[in-house]
């Protein structure tokens, strides 16, 4: 009876124990969640249809402006926020792949280059289509030797050289079972007797 009890109060305190893990873990992503809200609510208004960068840089992020301006319009969130967030993840991406040498980082890394090369082919005049895109990819492929580096494709293949010849020890050893003082069975008899 008292084992019954022992393993009856064991586990209503292991579900008591989870029922408040869990309602902690509510807590903290209902926190996070609303943190996350504040940070992207709070994110400045930038001008993303207005051209207001200059030079070399212009050809790429001109485009991009234009392309979130353009396909961002029925979301909940605003134009500006979700070119942060492109910003962000273009920042971030190439320093995290840098440092954690992660392949999802750096495939995140690859996204966003490809997808700012679409965006900057899509939204460029024609006349001119071209030299943007291969700006775009001369600029990312340059920022891509820093985020990918140490990327190796070949399959890493290990191998163990053994140098000297190894170590054998050879012990010879006969174990004879203890030998019955009786002759034998009654049984047996020679054969052509």
């Amino acid at each position: 009876m008292s084992r019954w009890l022992a393993n009856w109060i064991k586990a209503v305190s292991a579900v008591a124990v989870f029922s408040f893990v869990v309602l902690l873990f509510n807590g903290a992503v209902d926190v996070l969640l609303d943190a996350v809200h504040h940070i992207l609510t709070a994110v400045p208004n930038v001008q993303v249809g207005d051209n207001t960068s200059n030079g070399v840089w212009a050809t790429i992020d001109n485009p991009v402006r234009s392309y979130i301006a353009a396909h961002s319009a029925g979301l909940p969130i605003s134009a500006s926020t979700v070119y942060t967030l492109w910003q962000v993840t273009g920042l971030f991406s190439p320093i995290a792949g840098f440092i954690t040498r992660s392949n999802g980082v750096r495939l995140t890394w690859a996204a966003w280059g490809c997808a700012g090369v679409a965006m900057v082919w899509t939204t460029t005049p024609d006349t001119s289509r071209t030299v943007a895109t291969a700006i775009a990819v001369l600029a990312w492929t340059f920022a891509s030797a820093f985020a990918l580096r140490g990327l190796n494709l070949r399959p890493r293949v290990f191998t163990t050289i053994h140098t000297g010849s190894p170590q054998i020890t050879v012990q010879p050893q006969i174990h004879v079972p203890a030998q019955p003082n009786d002759p034998g069975p009654d049984n047996v008899r020679q054969l052509g007797r």
